[in-house]
């Protein structure tokens, strides 16, 4: 059965809200979920990237015309804009940085620097993987307020993802979501684990 570990992990530039989720489906198949822009309305709201987004080259990709030794000496291509339609109001926001079957790390409105990173598992039923949520805060006691405010509501959106998905999700009511976040546990990372995962 699917359930969220959430806890909070200090680095050099702050402290991150980190919620792991194991899932029982292939690096691939998180992937193509989490982007469907029309599919994402079943956990969280529809999106749709900028008009330009397209034409965007990622470094190296020689997508621009360049050669790849130009690409990579090249600046990061611009954010990408990304709208998330909710009921009543757009969410407007940036992709910062987004590489395919890997991660996609973006700021949102007034929720920050958000990511999502996907780590590939050899499970029990063949290839899984584990999707790796963050909310980046510039201190603990920051992140300390936004997780106790926000993380039942990540923790509830990461669920529907992974209903989505066709998982048995454990369940978790509004009390234990609340009284889960609003006690975390504060790791510090390793620069060993900070340089791995390049944050």
């Amino acid at each position: 059965m699917t359930a969220t570990s959430p806890r909070l992990v200090s680095w050099e530039h702050g402290t991150d809200l980190v919620i792991e989720m194991p899932v029982a489906r292939d690096v691939e198949t998180v992937w193509d979920a989490l982007t469907d822009g029309a599919g994402a309305g079943a956990w969280f709201a529809p999106f749709r990237l900028g008009e330009d987004a397209d034409e965007v080259a990622t470094p190296g990709s020689a997508a621009d015309g360049s050669t790849d030794e130009e690409s990579a000496e090249a600046e990061e291509p611009a954010a990408r804009p990304i709208t998330f339609e909710l009921e009543d109001v757009d969410l407007i926001g940036a992709i910062l940085s987004c590489e395919e079957y890997d991660h996609v790390l973006l700021e949102l409105g007034d929720f920050g620097v958000l990511g999502i990173r996907l780590v590939p598992l050899d499970g029990e039923t063949g290839e899984e993987a584990v999707l790796v949520f963050t909310q980046t805060a510039a201190d603990a006691e920051s992140a300390r307020s936004q997780a106790a405010d926000l993380g039942p509501m990540w923790d509830t959106h990461l669920r529907l993802f992974a209903r989505s998905l066709g998982l048995d999700v454990a369940e978790a009511t509004e009390p234990e979501l609340n009284a889960i976040y609003s006690d975390l546990a504060l790791e510090t990372a390793d620069s060993a684990d900070t340089a791995e995962d390049g944050s």
